[in-house]
C-alpha cells in the first residue's frame, strides 16, 4: 500500500532502543566536548566571560529595546516565508506558528518533534488539513535548511571579495562549502519536482547503513522521501517569490541584529562580510539539533569564527551571546505567552461550540517510546 503524506505525518516514531540512545548521548557528548574545546580556545585567545557579561549588563535599555525591535522584525519576515507554505496562513498566525514552536524546541533536546506536534494542533484548529501542514512542514523546514547550507558559500566568496581572507587560507573551507552547496541544490531540486537525485542519494545511505548493521536499514527511506515531496514542487512553483523574499529577508535581519550586538559591545563596526561569517557558523550549527537550539555548538562556533577573522575575542564573544539571547532566549517567554494565548482562545471556542478539547500531543507516549520501568 503506497505511503501518504498524512499518513507520514501520522506515523508513531519507533520505539527508542538501547543502541540509538547510546549513540545520540555519545554524540551529544561528542559536540558538547567540542564546545568545550572552543571555548578554551576562545579563553586562550583571551575571551573573558565575566566581562563579556558586563559588557552585555551595561547596554542601556534602549539600545535593547531597538535590538528586540530588530529580532521581532527577523520574525515577521520569516513569517512571509511561512504563510507562503500554508496557503491561507496569515502572517499574525505564521508568526504565533514559529514563536511557539521555537519555544517548545529551545527547552526540549530534540525537541523539534513537540514543536511540530504543536503546530500541527494550532494549524487544525483554524481549519487546516493534516495534508497541507506536513506539506508546510517539508517545504518551510526544507527552505530553511537550504538557507543554511548555500550560506557558507557566499559568506566565503564575501571573505574573498573583500580581502579579509586571503586565497589560500580560503583552501580548506572549499570542499565543505563544495558539499554544503551540493547538498542545498539536491535539496532545491527535489522541491522543485526533480526528486530523482535525492532519492539516488537516500538509496544510497540506507544500503550503506545496513553493511555496518546486517540487516536491511531505511528501506522505507525513498518512498517516504518521494510520498513527503507529493505536491511541493506545485507549491513552490506557485509561490516562490514570497517563499525566496522571506527567506532572504529572514537573514538579512539576523544578519543586521549580529552586527548591531558586536556593535553595541565593542563600540566598532565590523566588516559586513566577517559579521556574516559569525552568523552562517551560528545558524548552520543549529541544525545539530541533538542540544535545544544547537547551544553549545552553535556559540562557539561563531566565536571561534569570529575570533579567527580578528574580531576581539571578548567582544566576540559578548556579541554572540547577546544575539543568542534575543535568537533562542527571548523566543522561550515570547513563545510560551503566544502558545498559552492561543489555547486559551482554543478553549474558549470549544466551550462555545460544545466539542471536547484535544490533547495537544495525543501520541506524546509513542513519540517517546515505551515506558521505563518505574515510570
Amino acid at each position: 500500500m503506497p505511503i501518504t503524506t498524512g499518513a507520514v505525518l501520522d506515523r508513531p516514531a519507533p520505539p527508542t532502543t538501547a543502541g540509538s540512545r547510546i549513540r545520540r548521548t555519545a554524540l551529544a557528548v561528542l559536540l558538547l566536548a567540542l564546545a568545550a574545546w572552543a571555548v578554551g580556545r576562545a579563553s586562550a585567545s583571551g575571551a573573558s566571560l565575566p566581562a563579556a557579561l558586563d559588557l552585555i549588563s551595561d547596554l542601556p535599555w534602549f539600545e535593547l529595546l531597538g535590538l528586540g525591535l530588530l529580532w521581532i522584525t527577523a520574525v515577521a519576515l520569516h513569517s512571509v516565508a511561512l504563510s507562503a507554505a500554508l496557503p491561507g496562513l496569515r502572517h499574525r498566525r505564521a508568526m504565533s506558528l514559529n514563536l511557539a514552536g521555537c519555544a517548545v524546541s529551545a527547552v526540549l533536546p530534540l525537541g523539534g518533534l513537540a514543536g511540530v506536534a504543536l503546530n500541527l494542533a494550532m494549524a487544525r484548529s483554524w481549519g487546516h488539513r493534516r495534508l497541507d501542514f506536513a506539506r508546510f512542514v517539508v517545504v518551510a523546514k526544507t527552505c530553511d535548511v537550504i538557507g543554511k547550507l548555500v550560506m557558507p558559500a557566499v559568506a566565503l566568496a564575501a571573505l574573498l571579495a573583500t580581502g579579509v581572507l586571503a586565497p589560500s587560507a580560503a583552501g580548506a573551507w572549499a570542499p565543505p562549502v563544495a558539499v554544503a552547496f551540493l547538498a542545498a541544490a539536491l535539496l532545491l531540486w527535489a522541491l522543485c519536482g526533480r526528486a530523482t537525485p535525492l532519492l539516488r542519494l537516500v538509496g544510497l545511505a540506507a544500503r550503506a547503513a545496513s553493511r555496518p548493521a546486517g540487516r536491511p536499514v531505511g528501506t522505507t527511506w525513498p518512498a517516504t522521501v518521494s510520498e513527503l515531496l507529493t505536491g511541493a514542487d506545485v507549491l513552490v512553483r506557485r509561490r516562490r517569490a514570497a517563499l525566496a523574499l522571506g527567506t532572504a529577508g529572514y537573514w538579512l535581519a539576523h544578519a543586521a541584529l549580529m552586527w548591531c550586538c558586536l556593535l553595541a559591545v565593542g563600540r566598532r563596526p565590523l566588516p559586513a562580510a566577517v559579521v556574516l561569517a559569525g552568523l552562517v557558523a551560528e545558524r548552520a550549527l543549529t541544525l545539530v539539533a541533538v542540544t535545544p537550539g544547537g547551544t553549545g555548538p552553535a556559540e562557539a562556533g561563531a566565536v571561534t569564527v569570529l575570533i579567527g577573522l580578528g574580531v576581539d575575542p571578548t567582544g566576540a564573544l559578548a556579541g554572540v551571546l547577546l544575539f543568542r539571547a534575543f535568537v533562542l532566549v527571548a523566543a522561550i517567554p515570547t513563545g510560551a505567552v503566544v502558545g498559552l494565548g492561543w489555547w486559551t482562545a482554543h478553549r474558549r471556542r470549544l466551550r462555545a461550540t460544545g466539542e471536547r478539547a484535544a490533547p495537544i500531543f495525543p501520541r506524546a507516549h509513542r513519540l517517546a517510546g515505551p515506558p521505563r520501568p518505574g515510570s
